[in-house]
Formats: C-alpha cells, sequence, structure tokens
C-alpha cells in the first residue's frame, strides 16, 4: 500500500506531464504583465493565474523554461510556494525565469514559512501562539493528538511536500544567485497596499514577506 507522500508526488509529476504536453491559451501583452505564480485555489482577477493544472494558464514551474515571453511581467506574485522546492535543482532555476520574465523596471513579490519566526515560537513557547493563528485560520487542522510542538514539524515537513524553509538572509541568496539585486523585508499589508484584489491571508505570525528587483532599490 503507498503511503500519502508517496501518492502525493505520484500525482504532481502527473500533473507535471500534463501541464508540459497540453498547450495553454493564447498569451497577449494584457495577460502577461502581472503574473501570480502557483495561484493553487487563489484565482486574482486581472491577473494571469499560473499553476500546474486548474488554473487560467497551467505549466510546469520546474520546466527549464517557462512558456512565457522575455520582459512581458510588470510584476510577479506567488504566495507560499518556494519552500515546496528544491533550493539548487529547482528553486534557484525558477527564479532566474522569473527575472527572464520580468521587465527591468519590474518586481517580484513573494512569501514562505519564516524560518527565523518558527524556530523562534518553539523557543518561546514551544509554538502555541502559532497553533492558536494555524487554529483560528484554519479550524479543522489537526496535530492528531500530538503535543503542540509537533506543529514546528508541520512547518519543515508538511507530510513530505516542503522541502526548505527560508529566512530574510537565505532567501536573499537565492535570489541573488538569479540576478536580484534589491531584496527587502515587506509585510502582508504592504502587498495588499499595492495589490487590494489578491485575498488576505492574514499569515504575517508565520510568514516572510519579500519584494525583490534586479535593479539597486525597490
Amino acid at each position: 500500500m503507498l503511503d500519502p507522500r508517496t501518492i502525493f508526488q505520484l500525482k504532481y509529476e502527473a500533473a507535471r506531464t500534463l501541464a508540459r504536453l497540453r498547450p495553454g491559451p493564447k498569451l497577449s501583452a494584457e495577460t502577461t504583465h502581472r503574473v501570480h505564480l502557483g495561484c493553487g485555489t487563489r484565482r486574482v482577477e486581472g491577473w494571469l493565474n499560473c499553476d500546474i493544472s486548474r488554473s487560467d494558464f497551467n505549466l510546469d514551474l520546474l520546466a527549464r523554461r517557462l512558456p512565457l515571453p522575455d520582459n512581458c511581467a510588470e510584476v510577479i506574485i506567488s504566495q507560499h510556494v518556494i519552500e515546496h522546492l528544491e533550493l539548487h535543482e529547482q528553486l534557484i532555476p525558477l527564479f532566474r525565469e522569473m527575472r527572464r520574465i520580468l521587465r527591468p523596471d519590474g518586481k517580484v513579490w513573494l512569501s514562505c514559512p519564516d524560518l527565523e519566526k518558527v524556530c523562534a515560537a518553539y523557543v518561546q513557547d514551544k509554538a502555541m501562539e502559532l497553533w492558536k493563528d494555524r487554529r483560528e485560520r484554519f479550524p479543522n487542522f489537526t496535530l492528531n493528538g500530538a503535543p503542540v510542538q509537533h506543529l514546528i514539524n508541520d512547518f519543515f515537513h508538511q507530510r513530505g511536500q516542503h522541502r526548505n524553509l527560508f529566512d530574510l538572509e537565505l532567501l536573499t541568496w537565492a535570489l541573488g544567485q538569479a540576478g536580484f539585486r534589491s531584496v527587502r523585508r515587506v509585510r502582508e499589508a504592504d502587498l495588499l497596499a499595492a495589490y487590494p484584489e489578491f485575498p488576505e491571508r492574514k499569515d504575517d505570525i508565520q510568514s516572510l514577506y519579500v519584494m525583490a528587483s534586479p535593479g539597486s532599490s525597490a
């Protein structure tokens, strides 16, 4: 009998194959200037919502080259996607693709679990505040009877789906490998102020938000 992690991986690889084989809709400058990568179920009006399946434009984020033209996007937003990718083999190549499709004056907004916040939460109260936050946002989430500190394992592994957590220094380094010269920490409120059409996550307590650009200042 296959374990849940193996089942997830098999389904994921099948979806990747379908995303590569099925051509997406014809793109225009009007549809590619705002790109929402790894949208999941959060489709945002006025954006090119991309994911491996059931999106406006299905694509394989791990493809060597994304099916998007050079310098087409003024902004790319990707929320809680990068932690699912291997650092050297998958994430840095994806960052290079983001850099390719981004305009010279464009911006990338990213969020992911914050390694520093997660570790500090364990030291401070064994993740009790993170647990309260998780239950408020996802009432059906359960640790199946395990002590609250088991939540830390979910951040790091999430049943085999997470590959890396990042603090600001590590994420800045990874983006720098792809040519992003300016990376700064922001808050979810900054993202929503710039793009209020995005659904609120209310996850600053656990998340790292950054804005990056190829230029010298973001």
